[in-house]
């Protein structure tokens, strides 16, 4: 009975130590978590400290960035006023450049008007000038014996070409030496005023070596309405037309045109039919034709055309410097 009781109190013992020891580890256990707890709540606390700080800062940066989208659109909106105001004043130039070349025109016209030989109207009379432009060529002689046989007169508008002593004899059967500069090159005699008076004035020695004269009757190559002109220097036409009469030369154009230079070599019933037709509702006529060797047909319609106009009641001379022009007006090129 004793001992039963001894060992009661062994086991009792023992089971109170181990409940005290399981007692003292959840005591531990307890407090780890509770520092644990303690130690997450204060990164909490310090996150939400810094949570507060970003946001703040992206409140801050979010009003910055407003601030300057407002900044940009504002010089967005200036920019576009400048533009549109830059634009307009452009606009403003360009009109006032083109005001001032149209009145320069005028006033080169009004100037051109005074001191010009030329006449600023046709005579009234029936008259016609044929002119032949580009030659002399090997044509040259067959439009000479043409013209001898119908008693008729003409112009010849002649560059440097190897046939230049042609005009020797077109000189002493009566007509008129024009000239239409030594080369005829648009790209060299169009360059510039100089380069134009340059070529212009080999062709004026040249001519006056042979025949002893300086011609002042003059043809621009194209005209004087000419636009190729415009791809080598813009506006020189304009300024050239007074030039050329400032220098004492008359220069023409025409108002009709044979169209021989349609084509390199048209059918002689075509260069007929332009200038007859064309003639027909006219008095005064300038007729544009060609003398270079490939217009051969130019030289099988002449006849014909002769034979045209003086049915029509035209007598054909050539140009002095006196006569009228037959000036084209678009000269803004």
């Amino acid at each position: 009975m004793k001992f039963f009781k001894s060992a009661t109190n062994i086991i009792l013992t023992c089971i109170i130590f181990v409940l005290v020891g399981a007692l003292v580890c959840s005591l531990v256990v307890i407090k780890k978590k509770d520092n644990y707890i303690k130690s997450v709540k204060a990164q909490i606390s310090e996150n939400d400290s810094l949570i507060e700080n970003s946001e703040a800062l992206i409140a801050e940066y979010e009003k910055q960035i407003a601030e300057k989208d407002q900044a940009n659109s504002d010089i967005a909106s200036q920019l576009e006023a400048a533009k549109n105001e830059k634009k307009k004043l452009e606009d403003e130039n360009a009109a006032l450049k083109k005001k001032i070349e149209t009145l320069s025109a005028q006033k080169a016209a009004d100037a051109a008007a005074v001191s010009s030989p030329q006449s600023p109207v046709p005579s009234g009379e029936k008259v016609c000038y044929l002119t032949f432009d580009d030659g002399p060529s090997k044509n040259t002689p067959l439009i000479l014996d043409i013209l001898k046989n119908y008693n008729a007169k003409a112009t010849f508008f002649v560059i440097n070409s190897a046939d230049i002593g042609y005009i020797q004899r077109i000189h002493d059967e009566g007509h008129t030496v024009g000239l239409h500069t030594a080369s005829h090159n648009y790209a060299q005699l169009y360059s510039s005023t100089d380069a134009y008076f340059n070529d212009l004035k080999q062709i004026s020695d040249k001519v006056e070596s042979i025949i002893g004269i300086r011609p002042t009757v003059m043809r621009f190559p194209g005209g004087s309405s000419n636009k190729v002109s415009a791809k080598y220097c813009k506006g020189i036409m304009t300024q050239l037309v007074t030039l050329v009469q400032e220098k004492g030369y008359s220069y023409f154009d025409w108002n009709i045109s044979s169209g021989d230079a349609d084509s390199t070599t048209p059918s002689y019933t075509y260069i007929r039919n332009n200038v007859l037709n064309n003639a027909r509702n006219k008095n005064s006529i300038c007729v544009l034709m060609h003398d270079a060797a490939a217009k051969t047909t130019t030289v099988q319609a002449l006849p014909e055309i002769i034979e045209g106009l003086t049915n029509m009641g035209y007598r054909l001379e050539a140009l002095t410097p006196e006569a009228y022009g037959y000036h084209h007006q678009n000269l803004n090129n």
